[in-house]
Order: C-alpha cells, then structure tokens, then sequence
C-alpha cells in the first residue's frame, strides 16, 4: 500500500496537465491552424456580427467545402466559391450550407455542426465551428 499511494499521487498531480496539453480542455484558442496545400482568403461573418479577414483558410484542414446533396457526398473547391450561407437545419447535428459559386451556380448541401473553420487573421490564428458562422465569402480567383 506504501508504494501505491505516491503512484496515485503522482498519476493524480499529472492528469490535468495532460488534459490540457492534448486539447481535450474545451474551447481553447488554436496555437496552429492547418496549413493548406494551397492559399486562399476570405472573409468571414459569424453569428454575433463580427467580421474577419483571413487568410490560408480550410474547412477541417481541407481547401473545399465538403457534405451532402441529398443521399450523395459532394467536395465543392474554394477556387469556385464566392459565398457560403450557413444555416440551421431540423437536425441539431447539422447546419445547412448554401454555396454560391464564382459561375453564378448554386448548391444546397448538409454538413455537421461541428466541422471547424481556420484561417490567419491579422491578429492571429483563429478558427470558428460552422454552426457559429453566419456567412463567408470568397474573392474571386486570381
């Protein structure tokens, strides 16, 4: 029993350190974002008001906006957007997306609420859950 309790102790001391040097402490701001295999920016307006330039932006690390068009998967390029219109759904797992491309095309898809948002701001990195964006909006290419 002796040599048990300082085990305790030690696993005990340890454990929140641990918790918060893996990330699994909640909302904590991102000391790194992903980097893109290519750069784009854009600006994003999120439910409170607030607008936000960036740049080097992905959708989960990704540089296209991915989710699903009734039954099917569909992978939207960031090249080919202008503007993102993210709505709620029926499904409090879900949001609506409504894409508008550079072309003048649309789209209407689902993605889960949780999909996270990074960029570099001019202040620093910064990263949104979609569920908590209200529009984004991209420059067109070139």
């Amino acid at each position: 029993m002796s040599r048990t309790l300082p085990l305790l102790l030690l696993l005990a001391a340890a454990w929140p350190a641990a918790v918060l040097a893996t990330g699994f402490g909640g909302d904590s701001p991102p000391t790194r974002i992903p980097v893109p295999a290519r750069e784009f920016k854009a600006t994003v307006e999120d439910r409170a008001g607030a607008v936000v330039q960036l740049t080097r932006v992905t959708l989960n690390g990704e540089i296209f906006f991915s989710g699903v068009v009734g039954e099917g998967q569909v992978s939207v390029p960031f090249d080919t957007l202008a503007e993102v219109r993210i709505e709620p759904s029926g499904d409090d797992k879900k949001v609506v997306a409504l894409v508008k491309l550079h072309d003048g095309a649309s789209v209407r898809m689902t993605l889960d609420y949780d999909v996270p948002f990074y960029g570099d701001a001019a202040f620093g990195h910064y990263k949104i859950e979609i569920e908590k964006v209200r529009k984004l909006t991209f420059p067109p290419p070139g």
